[in-house]
């Protein structure tokens, strides 16, 4: 019952984090935010004290049942895994040095917040390009999914080269991970997990303390092999009688295939495991002599990071104006909450989720220097309402602040700027109020003779720069007026 149990509750979250991702109406993603802030690394960067310690207590009692149930890349290698066969696999060597390797960069690049390195580390993230980029698209588009990341990109009605390449470009990053992660659960099962994963390698530290943990009975083993064959992780010597609970992902298979008994899930015999921890020890370090350089490693650096945590899709109401280009902004937009590009880009970890999640369609990815797809805001399909405050409630990451509309009503995420040179009043010679009528805090004003048509004037230091006005506007091929970015978003 172990392995039906781990499998039901991995598919019921699973299936609630791509809902969040493929929900066309943005009826779910408030109810089922909390499933992406349960994911480890967001919660460390959002500073979720709770989350963080209750997937560590998780993993001390249970193992890393966090790796084989919640985490939807896990999940997504056991889907492709299985479809290759289920007796496949052998017991492999740890791969500690690189499993150590890869966790320093990661833990290096989080903390001098170089957000390419760790996105592409960091496994929800990588799942995220992958729904964000992929599922999401063939969900809403009909497979489209060219036209989906085209108009994610930004641009919408640009010249079709540059849509393509943008599209292309988001499409490139998801299939690559696809088919990196894809490749290996095919082949080798959790290899990614056991060798590349950082959050892998870290709740292995403590999966090796947990517990319940599996274990062989020696008397009642027969040496069949079924448990190694069937063990995705590589992780069981029949030969020496062995489990690596470092890398056991607690998926239980290995339990449901014994047919003799020998395989136990539960406290483990101190026989047992210190049988167990003298040979992973040994193969750690090439002796027999204890690993306690990985174990200072490790807790260095969660000295180091556990400080730092202190810190679908409804269409617009108004017809889509089609724009060929989109302005170019001195200063990036960030969504409200986000508080600058630097807060921005310092905890986003470019899952894609607010992207996915915006009902008005204003937010792309886009490079802000970072060498990753990070959301900015732009206008060609809506503009940023004040009662939506989507962004805010599913970033698992903390990167965009919960605010309130309230909140939003009176923030400044940007400031309009008019550039008369292009405005139709002044190319054309005739009236348009479209900015004046449609801005909500009402901080355009119409000004000019009383025998002319007027032009407009923005009260800058009022404007919320939520985008209605270039929206609207029906300059050509650059809006007549737009929103430029602030350094750092304030109340106003």
């Amino acid at each position: 019952m172990l392995r039906t149990i781990r499998i039901i509750l991995a598919a019921v979250c699973f299936a609630a984090l791509c809902l969040l991702f493929v929900d066309v109406s943005g009826l779910f993603s408030p109810s089922l935010a909390f499933m992406a802030k349960a994911q480890f690394v967001p919660a460390m960067l959002a500073g979720s004290v709770g989350a963080v310690v209750g997937v560590l207590l998780l993993t001390l009692v249970f193992g890393r049942v966090y790796c084989s149930v919640l985490c939807p890349l896990g999940v997504m290698q056991d889907v492709i895994g299985a479809k290759a066969g289920r007796y496949r696999h052998r017991y492999s060597s740890p791969r500690t040095m690189l499993r150590l390797t890869v966790f320093f960069v990661f833990a290096v690049s989080l903390l001098a917040g170089v957000p390419l390195v760790f996105s592409l580390l960091e496994p929800y993230s990588a799942f995220g390009r992958i729904a964000a980029d992929l599922l999401a698209p063939a969900w809403a588009t009909g497979n489209n999914a060219l036209a989906w990341a085209s108009e994610r990109a930004g641009n919408y009605d640009v010249a079709p080269a540059m849509v393509w390449q943008k599209g292309i470009a988001a499409l490139a990053s998801a299939g690559a991970t696809l088919a990196v992660i894809g490749v290996l659960a095919w082949r080798r099962g959790r290899l990614w997990c056991n060798a590349v994963c950082p959050v892998g390698t870290f709740l292995g530290f403590f999966s090796r303390f947990a517990v319940l943990r599996p274990r062989i009975e020696e008397n009642a083993c027969k040496n069949c092999g079924l448990c190694e064959k069937a063990c995705k992780s590589g992780c069981i010597d029949t030969t020496a009688g062995t489990v690596d609970t470092s890398r056991c992902v607690a998926c239980f298979d290995c339990v449901d295939v014994c047919r003799h008994g020998a395989m136990i899930y539960g406290p483990h015999k101190a026989g047992s495991a210190s049988k167990s921890s003298a040979r992973n020890k040994g193969q750690a370090t090439g002796k027999g002599k204890t690993n306690t350089a990985r174990r200072g490693v490790l807790a260095a650096l969660v000295s180091v990071a556990v400080p730092g945590m202190a810190f679908g899709r409804s269409a617009s109401p108004i017809a889509a104006l089609t724009r060929k280009l989109e302005p170019e902004r001195a200063v990036a937009l960030v969504p409200p909450g986000a508080q600058s590009v630097q807060q921005l880009s310092t905890r986003c970890t470019g899952c894609q989720l607010c992207v996915s999640a915006c009902p008005n369609q204003v937010l792309k990815g886009t490079d802000n220097g970072g060498g990753m797809l990070q959301p900015s805001m732009a206008f060609e399909r809506g503009y940023c309402r004040v009662n939506c405050v989507t962004c805010g409630e599913v970033c698992p990451a903390g990167a965009i602040r919960p605010i309130t509309p309230a909140e939003k009503s009176s923030m400044q995420i940007g400031r309009a700027v008019v550039v008369l040179d292009r405005c139709i009043t002044v190319t054309d010679k005739v009236t348009c109020t479209a900015c004046a009528k449609i801005c909500p805090p009402r901080v355009i004003n119409l000004v000019g003779p009383e025998d002319a048509p007027k032009k407009p004037v923005v009260d800058a230091e009022r404007c919320t720069g939520c985008g209605a006005c270039e929206y609207v506007c029906p300059a050509r091929p650059f809006a007549a007026i737009y929103v430029e970015g602030v350094a750092e978003q304030r109340r106003i």
